[in-house]
């Protein structure tokens, strides 16, 4: 590519190879949880009378995928084009955007709802416009837009935890469906150590994640929150998932049978070995579109 389109504000791919996401300024008055969280209260709504399938997670070596990415964005060469007086891109980019002070306002993160203003209005929301620019869609199409999804308790209507959803809204009628689910726990619930517990390789026995006790052991934050991802993704028949906390994102899929998952490691929110998140969230969001073939859903467990 030469430095003329290298350095072409108005393509796509320049701008979101140098997007990037703005630190949270979170509240002090908020628990820190640079490693490990306190412990989630028991969930009783995860407790399951038919079994969780998911047997084998494994892992997602994060070089191969970022090679993946790369290769999938040096197909589009100069032709994304960036329409800025008609545009939801709202990262900041150097020499291309900055933050206005509205902007810098939402960065400031007191409670939950904070948190998830500004995890749709800096990132969701740009993955989602590039998506449509990528697809050469319009603005309007609710399928292109994350939906945010309160999971209650059919019990109590007890709030139980947040996602967003990206694809058709209407409950899946066959075996495979187009869409992802992003998890988002706010950073003060789940730390770096937490996550990493979350994405590494291991064997869930028969039975192991389908009742906490008592006759199981205790689960841990990552385990509740397996149970969250497989519940959240089975209930919507999408097989591609994120999980963040904003400061660490965690890209995964299960199998076409549910047995087996595969998941990358904790990517750190700024910036990690030349890529930045969104231009991997992007990426998750059309792999999960079945728009590109550059990467797949995880196998099933043998």
């Amino acid at each position: 590519m030469s430095d003329e389109y290298e350095h072409d504000p108005t393509l796509l791919t320049n701008y979101l190879c140098q997007a990037y996401l703005p630190p949270l300024v979170v509240d002090s008055n908020l628990p820190a949880a640079p490693q490990y969280a306190q412990p989630w209260p028991r969930i009783d709504e995860l407790d399951m009378d038919r079994p969780r399938l998911i047997r084998l997670v494994s892992e997602i070596p994060l070089a191969a995928l970022q090679n993946a990415i790369r290769l999938y964005y040096m197909g589009f060469e100069n032709r994304l084009r960036i329409d800025w007086e008609n545009t939801r891109l709202t990262l900041p980019c150097p020499g291309v955007t900055v933050l206005g002070p509205s902007a810098v306002a939402r960065l400031s993160v007191c409670c939950e709802h904070d948190f998830l203003a500004a995890l749709e209005h800096f990132i969701l929301g740009t993955a989602a416009e590039a998506v449509r620019t990528i697809e050469r869609r319009q603005f309007d199409e609710d399928e292109l837009e994350f939906q945010r999804v309160l999971v209650s308790s059919a019990r109590n209507a007890k709030k139980l935890w947040t996602l967003h959803t990206f694809g058709p809204q209407l409950p899946p009628t066959g075996l495979t469906r187009p869409g992802i689910v992003v998890v988002s726990i706010p950073p003060w619930k789940m730390g770096l150590g937490n996550l990493h517990e979350f994405s590494c390789r291991r064997m869930f026995p028969p039975g192991e994640l389908d009742r906490e006790y008592p006759s199981n052991t205790v689960w841990s934050n990552d385990t509740k929150l397996w149970a969250m991802v497989y519940d959240s993704c089975r209930v919507s028949g999408y097989r591609w998932f994120v999980i963040t906390t904003y400061q660490y994102w965690v890209f995964g899929t299960f199998s076409l049978d549910w047995s087996g998952a595969e998941v990358t490691p904790p990517v750190p929110f700024d910036r990690t070995r030349g890529m930045s998140v969104v231009e991997m969230l992007t990426f998750w969001l059309e792999c999960s579109r079945s728009k590109t073939k550059y990467w797949h859903i995880s196998a099933n467990a043998q």
